[in-house]
């Protein structure tokens, strides 16, 4: 095969991609690009779908011709998410060699998607069999095991996992939920702190630029120090994370140093307003600090070993936008005197990992919108096409959302002026108890760490009711018990 290697990577692609494309092209030629473009693609999703379209065209022009073919294939389907895909590679892998581990494993994460767990756990647990003592295969075992509410179980083989690989960022960070999910913070924040091993290569340049100029804070005393705290991983995390940051600024200021909150996205408004006059909060890398430290570590190095007292709301809507949309929203109902207002979050964002548990399909969520005097507005952009259907049904849902034009500051000023927020597990959810909203949260079986493992309320939000799926997947008995809470608003 020639050696393309001292050729442009660009030139070298563009070759090969139009060998691929040829109408004469051979199996060969698909295979060789597929390839050249995964090695060339790195995060790129686009590339990645390009690359495997490729690659299936070379199994259908000769399935033999590259003994790796088949698996590729099912490597690069597991990572892009395409399940079905995934099932058709590795039911062929595994009809050639059953005890193909790596089919056993990605085919098991296929059919757990369509919540088979009986399906996805024996396969785990045959791969567990072919490769013994093997840390991914057991890794994937405990997570799948979680995924089913077997938190001990989990527990145990994640605990397996590390005595095979002590040095497991991935593992000890999956420790770390179930740990603090059960309220075990001390253990389950230090575990925590994993996330850093694993998200290197995903810091932004701001947090690359701290990390260039600056110590990792551990805790030390803040004496004559300056530490920039700065935002990480989703809207949510944040959310819930700043509340902490007054106590770092008491702290500081006890000591004699000096913090910064480093943020600049749709947040900043909101957090600005909450936070002490000595606690700045800069867009850019004004202040040279001592030290760096994530929003996320907070609980940790400030010793929050409770989730006791933080439950009160410590966000506030901004008072002009406050009443802007109180104008909006009662042009809306004035028609309808006396009728309830509802805010309503039914799906997320379909990139988050666990999406597709934590949405509530729309034919499932109509039974919650028949509700008479009540009004409900959709709080997340871009649902204006699903709105459209409901209103043509006769529903009461408006989508006010075109009006979000200073992030979730709009969204902050909508919900103090709701009577209700109904929202799955996402960032509207940790926005309306912080600002202290009435909120029904619509979480699924497993759902996120902060929500804890069973009961209704959570210490974190004083003003957030917890409804749990009973069930992986079933959302029925969800919907009619947020239904009855819908109801009894304003009523008793």
């Amino acid at each position: 095969m020639t050696d393309f290697s001292a050729e442009p990577a660009a030139s070298r692609l563009a070759d090969l991609r139009a060998r691929a494309a040829a109408p004469n092209a051979v199996a060969v030629d698909c295979f060789t690009f597929g390839q050249a473009l995964l090695q060339h693609a790195g995060g790129d999703k686009a590339s990645q779908r390009e690359a495997l379209a490729a690659l299936v065209r070379a199994y259908q022009l000769d399935s033999s011709c590259e003994p790796t073919l088949l698996h590729t294939i099912a490597q690069t389907a597991f990572v892009l998410r395409d399940w079905a895909l995934v099932e058709s590679a590795t039911g062929l892998l595994l009809s050639h060699h059953a005890e193909d581990a790596n089919a056993l494993i990605w085919r098991a994460a296929a059919v757990q998607q369509r919540d088979d767990f009986a399906t996805a756990e024996a396969l785990l647990r045959e791969a567990v069999r072919v490769v013994p003592g093997n840390p991914v295969a057991l890794h994937k075992l405990a997570l799948c095991i979680k995924e089913q509410a077997r938190f001990a179980e989990a527990e145990a083989l994640l605990r397996q996992v590390l005595m095979l690989s002590p040095q497991n960022a991935h593992a000890l960070f999956d420790l770390s939920e179930l740990e603090i999910r059960s309220g075990r913070f001390a253990e389950g924040w230090t575990h925590y702190e994993s996330r850093v091993v694993f998200a290197g290569g995903e810091l932004n340049n701001a947090q690359q630029a701290l990390a260039a100029i600056s110590a990792p804070w551990q805790g030390e005393s803040l004496a004559g120090k300056r530490l920039v705290v700065y935002g990480e991983q989703g809207n949510g995390d944040c959310l819930w994370a700043v509340r902490f940051l007054p106590m770092l600024a008491e702290r500081a200021r006890r000591e004699g140093g000096r913090v910064i909150f480093g943020h600049d996205g749709p947040l900043r408004h909101l957090f600005e307003r909450m936070l002490p006059v000595d606690l700045p909060l800069e867009t850019s890398l004004e202040t040279q600090p001592d030290f760096h430290c994530g929003l996320m570590s907070l609980p940790l190095r400030l010793g929050i070993v409770d989730a006791a007292g933080w439950g009160g709301p410590y966000l506030s809507a901004d008072p002009a936008r406050e009443q802007a949309w109180r104008e909006r929203v009662e042009a809306h109902t004035a028609a309808r005197r006396g009728s309830r207002k509802v805010g309503l979050v039914w799906n997320g964002n379909p990139d988050h990992i666990r999406d597709m548990r934590r949405s509530v399909p729309v034919e499932q969520i109509e039974p919650l919108l028949n509700v008479p005097d009540v009004s409900y507005f959709a709080l997340s952009p871009g649902r204006g096409e699903t709105v459209a259907q409901w209103r043509a049904k006769g529903l009461d849902v408006v989508d006010l959302t075109h009006h979000f034009q200073s992030g979730f500051d709009d969204v902050a000023a909508l919900l103090a002026n709701l009577d209700l927020v109904v929202t799955i597990d996402s960032g509207p959810a940790h926005l309306a108890g912080a600002l202290g909203v009435p909120t029904c949260l619509m979480i699924d079986h497993v759902s996120a760490w902060f929500w804890g493992d069973e009961s209704p309320l959570t210490a974190w939000y004083d003003s957030i009711e917890l409804v749990r799926q009973p069930r992986v997947g079933d959302w029925a008995p969800v919907v009619a018990k947020v239904r009855e809470r819908i109801e009894a608003v304003g009523r008793s």
